[in-house]
C-alpha cells in the first residue's frame, strides 16, 4: 500500500487500515511520504488503527511549542526536537524489527533527489520524511540534509512496483474546484498552483495501483486542522468501507494464492 502525505489528514491511513482489517486484508508492504510515512510506520511496528488514531491525537497539539522552535537552523521549527514524540512508541525499533516492509521516500534537498530508506534507524528518517520545508528544519543524516518526501514525491508508488500481488494506494490530499472569490490574494493562488502540481503528478501514478483509497471529502481539512483528526480518520474509514466491495472484486479475480494485499 501506497500511503500519501498531508499533514493530520494523514489519520485517515488509519482509518483505511481499519477498513482493511475488518475484511481480513493484510497489508504485507508499505511506501510512504510525510503523515503516509508516519502512520506505516507506526502500522508496521505493530500498532493497531485506534493506536495510530491515538497517536495522531496526541501529539498534533504538541506541534507549535516554544520549545521546538529552531535557532541557527533553516526553518521555523526545530525537526530533531520532535524525535520525542516517537519515543513511547518507536523506542527500540529499526526497519528490521518492523512485522511489515517499510519503505519512508524522503528528499535529499542537496543533491535535489528522491531517496528512500528501507534500513537502519526508524525515526530519523521519519522525521526527515515529515519535515515540511519552510516549516520545519532540514534533518541530517550522514552527510546529506532530508525534507518533506512529498516535496518531490508524494505518492510513493515506486519500491513496490513489481513487488506485489495487489498494489493499493491511500491518498489523502484531494482539492476540489474553487470559486475565483477563492483567490483573491497572491498567496491564495500560489497555494492552489503548488496544491494542483503535487495533484496531478500523484494522479498520473494512480494508474499503477490495483485500487486507490482517495477521500474526497478532506479537502476541507487543513494540515494542520488539529481539531478535527477523529472526523478525518472517520471519513477515511468510510470512504474505504464503500470500496471495499470493489476492493472484494478484484481479490476474487486474482489466484488463490494473491489474496494478500501489498
Amino acid at each position: 500500500m501506497v500511503l500519501s502525505g498531508g499533514g493530520v489528514r494523514g489519520v485517515a491511513h488509519a482509518g483505511v487500515f481499519k477498513a482493511l482489517e475488518e475484511s481480513g486484508i493484510r497489508i504485507d508492504q508499505l511506501s510512504g511520504s510525510s503523515a503516509g510515512a508516519m502512520a506505516g510506520a507506526l502500522y508496521a511496528a505493530g500498532y493497531s488503527p485506534e493506536d495510530i488514531l491515538e497517536f495522531f491525537k496526541t501529539n498534533a497539539h504538541n506541534i507549535f511549542q516554544w520549545r521546538h522552535f529552531a535557532r541557527s537552523k533553516p526553518g521555523i521549527l526545530d525537526s530533531d526536537q520532535y524525535a520525542e514524540l516517537f519515543e513511547p512508541w518507536l523506542k527500540g525499533h529499526t526497519f528490521k524489527t518492523l512485522s511489515r516492509k517499510l519503505y519512508i521516500c524522503v528528499t535529499d534537498v542537496l543533491k535535489g533527489k528522491v531517496r528512500f530508506f528501507s534500513s537502519g534507524e526508524l525515526v530519523r528518517p521519519i522525521l526527515a520524511s515529515a519535515a515540511m520545508p519552510g516549516v520545519f528544519t532540514p534533518v541530517e543524516i550522514g552527510e546529506n540534509w532530508y525534507i518533506d518526501g512529498g516535496t518531490m514525491n508524494n505518492f510513493p508508488v515506486e519500491p513496490l512496483m513489481g513487488k506485489c500481488d495487489i498494489l493499493l494506494g491511500s491518498y489523502v490530499s484531494m482539492k476540489k474546484e474553487v470559486e475565483k472569490s477563492e483567490l483573491s490574494s497572491t498567496l491564495q493562488l500560489l497555494n492552489r498552483a503548488s496544491d494542483l502540481s503535487y495533484l496531478e503528478i500523484s494522479l498520473h501514478k494512480f494508474k499503477t495501483c490495483d485500487l486507490v483509497f482517495a477521500p474526497t471529502e478532506l479537502w476541507q481539512y487543513g494540515i494542520f486542522d488539529v481539531k478535527k483528526i477523529e472526523e478525518i480518520y472517520q471519513a477515511g474509514y468510510d470512504h474505504a468501507c464503500s470500496r471495499m466491495g470493489s476492493l472484494k472484486e478484484i481479490l476474487s479475480s486474482r489466484a488463490p494464492g494473491a489474496r494478500r494485499a501489498s
